[in-house]
């Protein structure tokens, strides 16, 4: 696969990622807009109003959002894949609380597990474009 090709596969995952974080962020503040399931072990609302969702008094969504800001910058550095992987590894930490903190609260919320999703293609697309240079 051509690098282009993987900058553009990354561009669309990176949108996806903050479109998906932009919303959790505002139903952080104004959780009468979630739109999800709240009942049973799929429940967005019970995961990001838990103890978990909030780390140093910041909502997780707002270390999602930061994270995927920071790696829309990076697509448009040509170099530093060294920085580009260890940023994307960062990501990976989260996604481990993200993954540790639903099971431990017994719920799922379906927005998260996207994120989760999306920030683990990040990283797997990065890998695959550096090995492919």
């Amino acid at each position: 696969m051509k690098p282009n090709a993987y900058k553009k596969i990354l561009f669309v995952l990176v949108l996806l990622g903050l479109a998906d974080s932009i919303y959790l962020t505002y139903v952080h503040y104004a959780p009468k807009a979630l739109v999800c399931s709240s009942t049973g072990i799929i429940n967005c609302a019970f995961v990001i109003t838990s103890q978990y969702s909030v780390v140093f008094g910041i909502p997780l969504a707002i270390y999602g959002l930061a994270w995927f800001i920071a790696q829309l910058a990076l697509l448009f550095v040509r170099k530093n894949n060294d920085i580009k992987l260890a940023w994307s590894g960062i990501g990976l930490i989260a996604v481990a609380y993200s993954i540790v903190s639903m099971h431990l609260l017994g719920k799922i919320c379906e927005y998260c597990v996207a994120l989760d999703a999306l920030i683990l293609l990040v990283f797997i697309v990065y890998v695959l474009a550096i090995k492919n240079q």
